[in-house]
């Protein structure tokens, strides 16, 4: 196997189902980012790798598509694998397959690097892009660049940041704000395997002890959200949820 395809499995435990004995996307989304993290950790390419270049890794765009829901017992396998590269952006693709070998969701995210004490964008060094992508392995499309939002926001939720939804970069991690958004649409009674397409965009850091409101919009078969910092007025996060 291509050391620039990393592999994991994992297998539906009780604790990351809902009630209706599905995964969870929070729950997926956080073994997708144990995979990459791990592979990064190989590649020695982690924020720990580059503590001495004073960089760290901020995710900007994450795409997934569902084909189909994962289901309590049930194992699947999670591949990953950079994708490309350019100026200031790194790409990951991620594939995951059910235990019969079927494809069940892909993903697609974007990457930058952020100065750690002045929280600048810097140039992705050559020594990462020389790493290169995969040969003979399938790119899925870059995530979308722009989410077209609805003017007809209304307050769904405020939530204040708990010092457990910090990650090693010391801010909220991308999938406790997605846990955000996802739990609103709960409230609404949207359950995980309804949602077909996920496309989340992260425009500003958020701290501990920040607050944040969270908007809400629908069109259709859509729902999209935006998290706004209260203090700052920031927006934080946009998202677009298809359902199927």
């Amino acid at each position: 196997m291509d050391a620039l395809v990393y592999t994991s499995r994992f297998s539906v435990k009780g604790h990351d189902v809902n009630q209706n004995k599905f995964l969870t996307i929070p729950a997926l989304l956080r073994n997708l980012q144990e995979a990459s993290l791990q592979h990064a950790r190989q590649l020695n390419t982690s924020v720990w790798d580059m503590t001495d270049d004073k960089v760290t890794w901020v995710l900007i765009r994450k795409e997934l598509k569902i084909i189909d829901p994962l289901i309590l017992d049930g194992t699947y396998t999670i591949l990953t694998y950079p994708s490309g590269f350019d100026k200031f952006f790194a790409y990951r693709d991620y594939l995951i397959f059910d235990q019969n070998k079927k494809l069940v969701v892909g993903a697609s995210s974007v990457w930058t690097l952020l100065q750690t004490e002045e929280r600048k964008l810097v140039k992705i060094p050559q020594k990462i892009m020389d790493i290169g992508v995969p040969e003979n392995t399938r790119f899925l499309t870059k995530p979308e660049k722009n989410i077209l939002v609805p003017s007809n926001f209304l307050k769904a939720d405020t939530r204040k940041v708990r010092p457990y939804d910090l990650d090693w970069n010391n801010h909220v991690n991308n999938i406790v704000l997605i846990r955000f958004i996802m739990e609103s649409l709960k409230s609404k009674g949207i359950e995980d395997e309804q949602i077909s397409k996920i496309l989340v965009q992260f425009k500003n850091e958020l701290k501990l002890d920040e607050t944040v409101e969270i908007m809400q919009a629908s069109d259709n078969n859509q729902y999209f959200t935006v998290l706004n910092a209260t203090k700052t007025g920031k927006e934080i996060v946009q998202s677009k949820i298809e359902l199927n």
